[in-house]
């Protein structure tokens, strides 16, 4: 059953709400003011929140601004009931994040349509978020193709150069520049994944939903578990990556065979500058998981703990060359 919270400090209009709505079959929780009505949508999760915008204490506004989460958004549909009727008004609420406007007085009619289109843009979560991870894949999939290709088209070139000059260095620079768009476009998706995951998240907290949605929504949170789209994302870095440096991964890996696709990884990383917080992004972990397998990889290296990891790959590098 469909859970919809009303936040009214007048009795009579919040209780002429309630019946309306239970009488479509939705279950409804009250609250008489802003304080209140948090702690019941924190505990009760409701698919849907009305709420009135003038009330002692705490109005409206502050209710939608203390229920979103940490990410900006409020997870479920929210819908201001008031007086109100001034455009500046709207615009604050709709800035702050509100869904809809109803201003009193108005019809159940009214009401119920505001309500049915909520929530059916609402459910429809699932929808959009398959679509966007069958987006990302079948990008990634395309670009992979892509750098395999010009890979194997260029690789005779760098074997017959003999000589750096002015064409190859600037050809370098260049494959630099697109080396770093394509680092910077594997950390914006996978943080569009991670965004996705939440979502999924504050989704399937709810209570009441349909089995048939929830399902849905366990598998699309098990595909993102599985973390295809995030590993082909490493894939279109790190061949971006040998692309502009053909002979260090292969070099690097005769020298020490132990490592690993993710060691890799770190290295390529490391060697254009990324950070910690941006590695951690890539590669889908916390930042103290980044600096642990750092730590490691300098173990697997032979380095000491003093040695600068970043300057030893740099020092590979010209050696390598």
């Amino acid at each position: 059953m469909i859970k919809i919270l009303i936040i009214e400090d007048t009795v009579l209009l919040r209780e002429n709400i309630a019946d309306a709505l239970e009488l479509e079959g939705y279950e409804v929780i009250h609250a008489d003011d802003g304080h209140s009505g948090i702690v019941k949508a924190r505990e009760c999760m409701p698919d849907l929140i009305l709420c009135d915008i003038m009330m002692p204490d705490m109005n409206g506004y502050e209710v939608l601004k203390l229920l979103k989460t940490t990410d900006g958004q409020v997870p479920f549909p929210f819908i201001f009931i008031t007086a109100l009727a001034e455009r500046k008004d709207f615009r604050e609420g709709m800035e702050l994040g509100a869904d809809d406007y109803l201003v009193k007085p108005f019809t159940i009619n009214e009401l119920l349509n505001a309500i049915n289109t909520r929530l059916s843009k609402h459910n429809s979560v699932e929808k959009r978020i398959k679509s966007q991870v069958e987006k990302i894949e079948n990008e990634l999939k395309t670009r992979i193709s892509e750098l395999k290709e010009q890979n194997e088209n260029q690789k005779e070139l760098i074997d017959n150069i003999s000589a750096v000059n002015t064409e190859v260095i600037g050809q370098l620079n260049e494959k630099q520049t697109q080396l770093m768009h394509a680092a910077l476009k594997s950390i914006e998706i996978n943080s569009t994944l991670q965004d996705l995951a939440r979502q999924l998240a504050a989704e399937l907290q709810k209570t009441g939903i349909a089995e048939e949605q929830r399902q849905m929504l366990v598998d699309l949170r098990n595909k993102l578990r599985k973390r295809s789209v995030l590993i082909n994302s490493w894939t279109v870095f790190q061949l971006k990556f040998n692309q502009t440096y053909p002979n260090f991964t292969s070099n690097l890996i005769t020298r020490f065979p132990q490592l690993t696709p993710q060691d890799l990884i770190i290295i390529s990383a490391t060697f254009i500058h990324l950070n910690t917080h941006q590695l951690s992004v890539i590669l889908g972990i916390s930042p103290e998981s980044v600096r642990k397998s750092k730590y490691r990889l300098k173990m697997k290296l032979g380095l000491g703990k003093d040695i600068d990891l970043a300057k030893f790959i740099h020092e590979t590098n010209n050696i390598t060359n």
